[in-house]
């Protein structure tokens, strides 16, 4: 019985940790060398509040290159953009789950002619 109560315990000290909506795969992945892709996708590792998740494309110059608006629903955060001339480009995004906790981040990629 006092197993059963310390890993209760374990449980309720560790669940504000697993909170954070933080990302865990795109694509492109960082770093890519890909051709111009018709969708960027983050997928993150809980459900995003939509209205404080979101992400711009940006040039090499920092111009948003977003095109379509940027989609937040569920895990995934998804931006459709116009075609991307070959050149070295950044998705900078931000996001937060239901518990609040905000947290940004930044993927590189470059399209290749």
């Amino acid at each position: 019985m006092k197993f059963l109560s310390c890993a209760a315990m374990l449980c309720l000290v560790a669940s504000p940790a697993l909170a954070n909506a933080r990302l865990i795969k795109s694509s492109p992945a960082n770093g890519a060398k890909v051709r111009s892709p018709h969708r960027i996708v983050l997928t993150f590792s809980e459900a995003l509040e939509p209205a404080f998740s979101g992400a711009l494309l940006l040039d090499k110059d920092g111009r948003n290159l977003n095109g379509e608006p940027v989609k937040v629903s569920g895990k995934l955060i998804t931006i459709t953009p116009e075609r991307l001339e070959p050149g070295r480009y950044v998705v900078s995004w931000h996001s937060a789950g239901h518990e609040g906790k905000r947290l940004e981040g930044r993927i590189r990629f470059t399209v290749r002619p």
